[in-house]
């Protein structure tokens, strides 16, 4: 799992860090950072499957990393940047859309882990629920869609970074 972590805290945080520091927060710009931010995810889960180091279940790997890769690759496919009128409305959906179902499944894997992973992953799922709501309800405009996407990425970067250099039990057991 702490691999898990440390290679989705990178990619939000590298979509956090564009985003904060671009000068062109237009939907467009987001729905690009939302591709990469999918994708990579997605690719980074496939990968650890393969992974015989890591044991990792099938299901805990491809849950929240399965819809992250089917939503980075539907909007690769789709490519919502073409049409400037929708792109804000692309983005609402896209977001909303990633972040309340990697919740439920975060939510669903948090009852069926480890005692000290499972409050890591409520707080990752109440993040996004709250995401998903604010996209799905509140009328946003391109500026504010794009400063809540990055806020949203930083907050599950720095969250998921904390979670993976948080010791385990057993190791504070054995360095005491």
């Amino acid at each position: 799992m702490r691999t898990k972590n440390i290679l989705r805290s990178l990619f939000l945080a590298i979509g956090a860090i564009y985003l904060i520091f671009s000068q062109d927060h237009s939907a467009a710009v987001g729905i690009i950072v939302f591709q990469f931010m999918t994708i990579a995810i997605g690719a980074a889960g496939v990968s650890l499957a393969f992974s015989k180091k890591e044991k990792i279940r099938l299901v805990d790997l491809f849950t929240p990393e399965g819809v992250s890769l089917v939503l980075g690759v539907v909007v690769f496919v789709y490519d919502p940047t073409q049409n400037a009128d929708d792109q804000l409305i692309y983005l609402k959906v896209f977001v909303a859309l990633f972040a309340f179902v990697v919740a439920v499944t975060e939510l669903n894997l948090s009852r069926h882990c480890l005692k000290e992973d499972a409050l890591e992953l409520r707080i990752s799922a109440a993040l996004g629920i709250i995401t998903a709501l604010t996209f799905a309800f509140a009328p946003l405009n391109a500026l504010n869609a794009v400063g809540l996407f990055s806020a949203y990425l930083a907050l599950s970067a720095v969250q998921r970074a904390v979670w993976a250099a948080t010791p385990k039990n057993e190791e504070k057991e054995n360095n005491v």
